[in-house]
């Protein structure tokens, strides 16, 4: 089949450009003509065509908006047998919703009081809501692929849509390589990028949006245990004064590594004792099943759409607030303190990620690309 993929970036640095990257690079890899449209492409491997929009980088609304209708232009003349936008790309006959804006809107506003982060986006979350809505509900777009139950029901909620329009299949995650003694490796690299000693307890928090990932709860958490020897890595790319003031005003700033963007964080998950990610709103999480196929505890929201279907207590540690520090410093202490859960929840998150690794993902999204093809065909 001719495919094309249409997003804002194609790399190994955002959540939505990391699902392009792999998922055209399965494709390709199984013999089909795999088009990427983007802004942004970093390392795609061989047999991906890689179409460059030239949109500006900045501000956001405004690129995605020239984003989407220039992929628009692309798939009009591509001649494609199937088109799946991630997020851009008017006219694609599959829309991947890697989230439900509205709804992601609506939890912003319920904590919208207690926020510290970034403010001023409303300009970008209405762009943002009027391309959802226009990719949809559109009369071009033969299915909607949602990578959870959550975002499936809230898409329905949102905009009427029935249930036989929107299929589920999750995001994929790229499967650690090696023996243990590369884990190892990788474990020693990443401790001392983050400047842990070897009786640290580290936890680990990947996110591109600090406020919404609750990285305030993890500070105030941290200020809750008072142990020196809990330290925190937080890596992505955000504002990040705010959370250092609070973290000298609560005593604990000593304790947190602001990294920056890391290219490839895979290869830092194996530093963690454990990973952190008490997110507001998280319509899948690819950061979640990458530190489980790590073997790396992992605490989280009981809502996030990657653990749906896992047990908590076995497959990790699932929180019912994520506003409260008192939570999520109790699950900290846990894992610290109990070596058999630590085992437990390396050893089932582990096996709970599998279900994610790219082979099986993509043939989930083989088999939907063929039906949607086989029923354009019957029904033009």
């Amino acid at each position: 089949m001719k495919i094309a993929l249409t997003a804002y970036s194609c790399d190994n640095q955002t959540g939505i450009g990391k699902v392009v990257k792999n998922l055209g690079e399965h494709l390709a890899a199984a013999g089909h003509s795999v088009h990427v449209i983007a802004s942004q492409f970093d390392g795609v491997g061989k047999g991906v065509v890689c179409r460059r929009l030239s949109t500006p980088l900045w501000p956001h609304s405004l690129a995605h908006i020239l984003c989407s209708k220039q992929a628009g232009a692309y798939l009009r003349r591509g001649r494609y047998d199937i088109s799946n936008s991630f997020g851009v790309g008017r006219g694609a006959t599959i829309v991947t919703a890697q989230s439900c804006h509205r709804s992601g809107v609506d939890v912003e506003r319920e904590f919208r009081k207690s926020r510290i982060g970034r403010r001023g986006w409303g300009i970008f979350d209405a762009a943002a809501l009027a391309e959802e809505k226009s990719q949809v509900t559109a009369a071009t777009t033969r299915l909607i692929i949602a990578v959870s139950e959550l975002v499936k029901n809230q898409l329905q909620e949102s905009y009427e849509i029935g249930p036989d329009r929107i299929k589920v299949i999750p995001n994929g995650v790229v499967l650690p390589e090696g023996d243990d003694s590369s884990r190892a490796e990788r474990r020693r690299t990443a401790r001392a990028r983050f400047g842990w000693r070897e009786g640290d307890f580290g936890l680990l928090f990947v996110a591109n949006e600090f406020d919404r990932k609750g990285l305030r709860t993890i500070i105030e958490a941290m200020a809750l245990l008072r142990d020196p020897e809990i330290r925190l890595a937080v890596v992505g790319s955000d504002d990040r004064a705010p959370f250092l003031r609070m973290g000298m005003r609560l005593g604990v700033a000593e304790q947190i590594n602001f990294t920056g963007s890391i290219r490839g964080t895979e290869s830092l998950y194996a530093g963690a004792d454990c990973f952190v990610l008490p997110t507001w709103y998280e319509a899948f999480g690819i950061v979640i099943p990458e530190a489980m196929a790590e073997g790396v505890p992992v605490i989280t929201s009981a809502a996030a759409g990657a653990v749906e279907g896992m047990t908590h207590g076995r497959d990790g540690l699932f929180l019912r607030d994520v506003r409260s520090a008192e939570e999520l410093a109790a699950a900290i202490v846990r894992v610290r303190d109990d070596p058999a859960l630590r085992e437990l929840l390396s050893s089932r998150g582990k096996a709970s990620a599998l279900r994610f690794a790219w082979p099986v993902v993509m043939e989930e999204t083989l088999e939907a690309y063929k039906t949607v093809a086989r029923d354009s065909v019957a029904h033009p």
